[in-house]
């Protein structure tokens, strides 16, 4: 099947078009970003809204659904796994700074609570595909 280039066309979208570049980019920024705010102190870091958690609920939602987006032929549960590790390194950063455990695991719960809300959708959506009439019964 010849490769459909335009944003809502029913052929595959080439890998190397404008749009699958701009996802893997805006993944790279949102990865960076949460390098960053991890490696930074925390005086450096803006604080977006009030609650920690939130931030990291948003963060890590921002950089599930730009993982799912840079990586669209890959396997969504591939894609999560990796943001899983890349959660649990980030926050392991932190023991070696010394910090106390039971904080971190809050920060990790509110990260995967980022990428459960990124995932639910697509498992939603999938599990209602499976009660589609097929397409003889809908005549």
């Amino acid at each position: 099947m010849e490769p459909d280039r335009s944003l809502l066309g029913q052929g595959p979208y080439p890998t190397t078009g404008p749009l699958a570049v701009l996802a893997r980019a805006g993944f790279l920024a949102a990865a960076a970003a949460v390098v960053l705010a991890v490696v930074l102190p925390p005086r450096y870091v803006p604080d977006f809204v009030r609650s920690t958690y939130l931030q990291h609920f948003a963060a890590y939602y921002v950089l599930s659904l730009l993982g799912l987006a840079a990586s669209a032929r890959t396997r969504i549960s591939v894609v999560a796994l990796r943001v899983v590790v890349f959660a649990t390194a980030m926050e392991s950063f932190h023991l070696l700074t010394g910090a106390r455990v039971r904080p971190l695991i809050d920060n990790w719960v509110a990260d995967m609570g980022g990428l459960a809300a990124a995932l639910a959708p697509i498992a939603v959506a999938r599990f209602r595909r499976r009660f589609e009439r097929p397409p003889e019964a809908r005549a």
